[in-house]
């Protein structure tokens, strides 16, 4: 029965200890990656920039006989 109580208590420990540790903490803090991927107009205009500095790649399906 001891054994049961030492195990319980280790438990409750982590379950009330560690989530106000500060690197669990640190990762619900807004990041740039964040803050863009959760919005859709700010990820849609991202994904326009990046597009407009790539060069447009030719499609396989035109390519060949027809």
């Amino acid at each position: 029965m001891k054994y049961f109580r030492v195990i319980g208590l280790v438990v409750g420990f982590f379950l009330v200890f560690i989530p106000g540790s500060p690197f669990i903490s640190q990762a619900y803090e807004d990041t740039q990656c964040f803050k863009c991927h959760t919005s859709a107009k700010k990820l849609i205009e991202i994904t326009r920039e990046i597009a407009k500095t790539r060069p447009a790649l030719k499609s396989a399906e035109t390519a060949g006989e027809g």
